[in-house]
């Protein structure tokens, strides 16, 4: 059973999503996820619950924005083999160190395939669990900051958090990932 609560951040109030396999979604203030047919977290059950799930990833989240977590340690809900394009760049979104952004053609290459720079936008544009899986990390080679589910001005915020917390120029490594 999929189960949800809200976390308050920077951004605006989160919505988390997820079950006893781990965090499946997070949407941004303004989505509109059906969650008729999910349980709102109430109280927090036993260990390696839905509830215990949702508890941690607000957390880490918290934490990430208290500039006292870089890594998310969380059990989610993801594919274990990558069987798609689309599966395998979502996947190396968590290889993008903090604090560090990756062009789309860097992520394209990470996840197999050099020349599929607008499939790997398609897969951030895509990806389930921003924040946590760090599509943010991802931008134009071009220079700005590009497309986000939260829009731009919350990827350049967190882009910005990111440098301060690594104190560093905000146009660090754009990604020779090899």
């Amino acid at each position: 059973m999929l189960t949800w609560t809200t976390t308050n951040t920077p951004l605006g109030c989160l919505t988390l999503v997820g079950s006893a396999r781990g965090l499946s979604h997070v949407y941004f203030d303004g989505e509109s996820p059906d969650l008729r047919s999910m349980q709102r977290l109430t109280d927090v059950t036993e260990p390696g619950s839905a509830g215990a799930v949702l508890v941690d990833a607000s957390q880490q989240i918290a934490e990430y924005f208290a500039g006292t977590r870089r890594d998310f340690e969380l059990l989610l809900a993801v594919p274990e083999s990558p069987r798609t394009f689309r599966d395998r760049a979502q996947r190396a979104l968590r290889d993008i160190p903090f604090g560090e952004r990756w062009t789309y053609s860097t992520l394209a290459t990470a996840a197999g395939s050099a020349q599929a720079a607008r499939a790997a936008g398609s897969a951030c544009a895509t990806n389930p669990l921003p924040i946590v899986v760090p599509c943010h990390r991802v931008v134009p080679a071009g220079g700005g900051v590009g497309s986000y589910r939260g829009g731009a001005a919350a990827k350049q915020m967190l882009l910005d958090h990111e440098a301060a917390c690594c104190d560093t120029n905000p146009q660090r490594a754009l990604g020779n990932h090899g």
